[in-house]
């Protein structure tokens, strides 16, 4: 009985533990496939969080997706997505303040009539923000010195307590305690420099329209810098993951038809494997400032390596 016992709680546990590593299974597969089996089996995907504040309804968001998919399909003829219930890359559409800033400045855009005015009152706001930005940035790099400054000195201490073979309890809880801190000051530092990305594409969007207003008026001005160029920020409309919980891509940001479906085949073109390209009119360049809804040569060209069709050079 003992014995039966004893093997009915083997199984359970392998049960459990066959239960909390499926995920992590199944996306080292997925791992495995990509890099030494790349584009021989289509990736498939399926919807996720959808927030409907986007204003575009499931069916056209799908659309548009097939799109995506065609544009890097038709390139070399191969089958490289399909759209699958419970397809394991999860698309999700998410609303946060860099889409809400989107819509304020699409308003504002709206009502702006051509004259200097309208110029002054939006360059106002720039202003402001720029302010803000500069000010948060200010913080952002203080704290970043502090934290990497405290992050040496505990990885110098418990490299030097491992030497020794050990610490004593006393110097072993005053390192527990400095690596909370700095565990939870790095979540506080990312946090940080999310607000700040945030912050750039939105002084971008506003640096657009004010150089937009000034060719139209014709005014003698400075024109208004890309913040994300001077200070190496990338593609925040959208972002593909991989991680133990599997695989994602998630749109934040699309101001219109074209820059959402630019959003969309940059990311699918990561979910291949691809990576950023340095031409600035590429579907896969590191910002989302074209207008082409077309793969490049350079794109077809990354593709092309990455599915075995052309040698690496």
């Amino acid at each position: 009985m003992k014995k039966i016992l004893k093997n009915v709680l083997m199984l359970l546990l392998l049960g459990v533990m066959i239960y909390s590593f499926r995920n992590e299974i199944g996306t080292a597969i997925g791992v495995i496939k990509s890099k030494y089996f790349p584009c021989k089996d289509p990736i498939e995907y399926s919807l996720g969080v959808f927030d409907e504040r986007f204003g575009v309804s499931q069916t056209e968001f799908l659309a548009s997706l097939k799109k995506a998919e065609t544009g890097w399909e038709k390139s070399i003829g191969e089958n490289l997505f399909e759209y699958k219930d419970g397809g394991s890359l999860k698309i999700n559409l998410i609303y946060d303040n860099r889409q809400l800033v989107t819509d304020k400045l699409e308003k504002i855009d709206s009502v702006v009539e051509e004259g200097k005015g309208s110029y002054n009152e939006v360059k106002a706001q720039y202003e402001n923000l720029k302010k803000e930005y500069e000010n948060d940035k200010k913080v952002f790099e203080s704290r970043l010195k502090i934290f990497e400054e405290r992050r040496d000195v505990y990885e110098a201490q418990v490299q030097y307590w491992n030497n020794k073979g050990g610490a004593s309890k006393e110097e072993y809880n005053k390192l527990q305690k400095e690596q909370k801190y700095l565990q939870a000051e790095s979540v506080e530092i990312a946090n940080l420099q999310a607000v700040l990305n945030i912050k750039i594409n939105d002084l971008n969007s506003m640096a657009s329209m004010l150089n937009g207003l000034a060719n139209s008026l014709n005014l003698n001005v400075s024109k208004f810098n890309n913040i994300a160029e001077e200070n190496g920020g990338e593609f925040e409309e959208g972002t593909y993951e991989r991680d133990l919980n599997g695989e994602r891509i998630n749109i934040y940001q699309f101001d219109n038809q074209t820059k959402l479906m630019r959003v969309m085949m940059h990311e699918f073109g990561h979910a291949l494997g691809l990576e950023h390209i340095g031409d600035e009119k590429a579907i896969m360049y590191r910002l989302n400032n074209g207008v082409n809804q077309e793969l490049t040569i350079g794109d077809i060209t990354e593709l092309k390596k990455r599915c075995g069709i052309i040698k690496e050079s």
